[in-house]
């Protein structure tokens, strides 16, 4: 199970320089070098990757109680009594008490489990029922990651693209007011259109400066939820649109066996069932095979009198009769807390069934919404350019063409949201699902 997790954190390392460097040749990032690079070295996937890890160690704990245990016990003990029996037992040495307890003693004692009616077995199924839940909930944290950077990647696509729309509308009302002053100062146009035309140009300016704030804006979330430390200068590509949405009830059942988060709590749920029946078992007896390796270098007493080696072994059955409540209270507990996650299961399907119909119902809208978005954009340009002919015809007046440069700014812009929202939607509907992963 270690080699499997160097094995990853390396592949991992591997994609991540692979992403840097091909982002360095291209200069552009793909949204899956974007999810690369954040797979690779995001604090926060390191941290379940380590839980995981962690989680593993509590099974080879748990396990060790099938093997024998091996303590070394040396004691010295300078004595006049047999009363000192506490320093005897604690060196394991000799059943019946010699006159003179002075000495030195040290010894090995062995302790080996041989049945407590199925308490260690239940203790191991847990803590690998355990492991799996880390294991899922290192894939749940590294959905939620995901999820964060494909949002903010696209987030960074919609600023670009607005960023561009700003530039071209700034040049085009930069170009417009020249125009408007030249026909001005040859009395063709009043000051009145030129008036007009300085105001367009001064909101395709704030327009501009508001699009470069929120680009940089969405460059330094991007940068976090890769896990940068420090924001890097780079530009990313559009992505191709996915495909319309599929039927909710393929969806809602493709979420409640995928979704990580859900498998995590159900893995939680069984361990938690094993640990009631360890408990459950802790009340029963339990059987051991025990035993004493003893060595006592020097001693006080008559030369042969007792042996300086000796070898003492049974059979020790442990039979629990009275704790205080505390078996009875251990067991209940583990129960309750059975009970707790069994609910918290019920729950927990309840709200992914409700946010898959959300998300779903969002992606659906988000997908019907672009065609009219797409067509607004399309009259809008066609606006604009017969208000534009006609102004400079002098068919019309500057308000009809300001008129015109404002919706065909706003259909640019809103067609680049609608289409980048439902990507971004499809992203959140993948993560409801259990596919972004």
């Amino acid at each position: 199970m270690k080699t499997a997790f160097l094995q990853r954190a390396r592949l991992m390392l591997l994609a991540w320089a692979a992403g840097v460097a091909e982002l360095a040749h291209a200069g552009a990032l793909t949204l899956k070098q974007a999810q690369d690079l954040a797979r690779a070295h995001h604090p926060h996937l390191q941290v379940a990757d380590l839980q995981a890890q962690a989680s593993q160690e509590a099974v080879i704990q748990a396990k060790s109680a099938y093997l024998p245990h091996i303590t070394q016990q040396t004691v010295g003990a300078i004595s006049n009594s047999s009363k000192n029996a506490p320093a005897r037992l604690a060196a394991g040495y000799g059943l019946a008490p010699p006159p003179v307890a002075s000495r030195t003693a040290t010894g090995l004692f062995m302790k080996q489990l041989l049945y407590d009616f199925g308490r260690t077995s239940s203790l191991v199924a847990s803590s690998e029922l355990n492991a799996k839940a880390s294991e899922e909930n290192r894939a749940a944290s590294e959905a939620q990651i995901m999820l964060l950077v494909t949002a903010a990647y696209y987030q960074m696509v919609q600023a670009q693209a607005v960023l561009n729309v700003a530039e071209e509308t700034l040049a085009k009302r930069e170009l417009n007011l020249k125009q408007v002053k030249a026909l001005a100062e040859s009395g063709l146009k009043s000051a009145l259109d030129v008036s007009f035309a300085e105001v367009n140009q001064s909101d395709a300016q704030m327009l501009l400066l508001k699009a470069k704030n929120d680009l940089a804006s969405a460059r330094a979330v991007l940068s976090t939820a890769m896990g940068n430390r420090e924001e890097e200068s780079f530009e990313v590509r559009e992505e191709p649109m996915p495909p319309p949405v599929g039927k909710l009830e393929a969806a809602i059942s493709e979420a409640l066996y995928q979704r990580p988060d859900l498998r995590t709590l159900r893995l939680q749920l069984q361990a938690a069932e094993k640990f009631a029946e360890a408990e459950k078992a802790a009340a029963r007896p339990k059987i051991e095979l025990v035993g004493d390796i003893n060595y006592m270098p020097w001693a006080n007493i008559k030369p042969d009198a007792y042996p300086k080696f000796n070898v003492i072994g049974g059979v020790l059955i442990d039979v629990p009769v009275f704790e205080g409540f505390a078996l009875e209270a251990r067991e209940n507990k583990a129960k309750k807390e059975y009970q707790a996650a069994a609910h918290g299961v019920t729950d927990a399907e309840n709200n992914i069934l409700r946010d898959v119909r959300v998300s779903w119902m969002a992606a659906k809208t988000a997908f019907e919404r672009m065609t009219p978005a797409h067509q607004q954009f399309l009259e809008a340009n066609k606006s604009f350019q017969l208000a534009q002919s006609r102004y400079q015809m002098g068919l019309s007046s500057i308000v009809e063409l300001t008129q015109a440069q404002l919706n065909f700014t706003r259909g640019a812009i809103d067609e680049i949201e609608a289409r980048i929202e439902y990507q971004m939607r499809c992203a959140e509907l993948d993560y409801q699902m259990g596919k972004l992963r």
